[in-house]
């Protein structure tokens, strides 16, 4: 009897730290930035026990238990967040967050930023110019492009390719040439340098970065 209770011992103890642990395997909200009302599709899978909470409440999804895998499509008219939360028995807790940005009348710019020390953003210095590509990923199609301006506190003057577009942006002259454009897709930054400027020198910002004032369409 006591080895029993021995090896039950044994095995709570591994269960509390393998196996009964909760597990958030998928947790997804595409697309993430949207218009008012566009469709969202979340998506999860878990090991566990799940409950789906979206805050503000939002008309499919009913906060409470769900399935321990499933999806539902809502249309937020509002910034919403849609919080997974899984338990197991003898097992810790889990979570995740998802954040749908919904496009409002006064909302603030989205900031475009890539880092030269990213090998994924394709960086790039030669001949007074550095670059890199930001990707931007998880638009609706209807978020489009209004105006793209200088990062508050950045003095360099940019070169910018998106959707086959090509357009100058400087500080204090927001550029409205990418207008109409879908804001999703890949971002080409050329950052002049400061004739002072080496490149490979410390005296390069790390990152490139502009601002994008969306629409919807």
């Amino acid at each position: 009897m006591g080895d029993a209770l021995f090896v039950a011992a044994l095995c709570t103890a591994a269960c509390l730290v393998t196996a009964c642990s909760a597990h958030v395997n998928e947790f997804l909200a595409e697309p993430r930035h949207i218009c008012p009302g566009q469709s969202v599709e979340v998506k999860w899978s878990v090991n566990g026990s799940a409950t789906l909470t979206a805050t503000p409440e939002v008309s499919g999804i009913k906060n409470g238990e769900v399935s321990d895998e499933g999806h539902a499509v809502i249309a937020p008219a509002a910034p919403t967040e849609v919080v997974l939360h899984v338990t197991r028995f003898l097992g810790s807790p889990t979570g995740a967050t998802q954040k749908i940005e919904v496009k409002e009348a006064g909302t603030k710019a989205e900031v475009l930023t890539a880092s030269m020390g990213d090998p994924a953003a394709s960086p790039g210095c030669e001949g007074g110019k550095a670059w890199a590509t930001v990707h931007v990923k998880r638009f609706a199609t209807d978020l489009k492009v209004g105006t793209v301006s200088a990062h508050e506190g950045d003095p360099r003057t940019y070169d910018v390719e998106h959707e086959g577009v090509r357009g100058t942006i400087a500080p204090g002259t927001p550029s409205s040439a990418f207008a109409g454009k879908p804001v999703a897709g890949d971002w080409v930054l050329t950052a002049r340098l400061d004739p002072t400027q080496l490149c490979h020198t410390p005296a390069i910002q790390n990152n490139v970065v502009v601002d994008v004032a969306t629409q919807c369409q």
